[in-house]
């Protein structure tokens, strides 16, 4: 069972960079990011059963470094979002009709 998540993990992230230097997914895609966690975090899962502890270690940088990707991409989505309700909002006040003056 352990060595499956482990090739799962493997083929996780060779997959993931398979798929990027076809052009399929792009470097700041979720779906990227979220490959490498996975792949990374497996892959370590497999590696400490076996007490490959250099092996551990270089898939968990892996994958802290994935999820630093998926935090990074779901911030600008967010700052994306925002701007975007912002900027809309901004476009209705501007089409709505100036008020007049109650001193005129």
């Amino acid at each position: 069972m352990i060595e499956t998540l482990g090739w799962l993990g493997t083929t996780g992230t060779f997959g993931a960079y398979l798929l990027l230097s076809r052009g399929w997914l792009a470097s700041q895609s979720l779906t990227y990011s979220t490959l490498n966690v996975v792949g990374g975090l497996l892959a370590a899962l497999a590696s400490a059963a076996y007490g490959a502890w250099p092996s551990v270690v270089s898939n968990i940088v892996w994958a802290l470094v994935g999820l630093h990707a998926v935090g990074r991409t779901l911030a600008e989505g967010y700052r994306t979002e925002r701007r975007d309700e912002h900027e809309s909002a901004v476009l209705v006040d501007a089409m709505e009709p100036a008020k007049q003056d109650c001193l005129a």
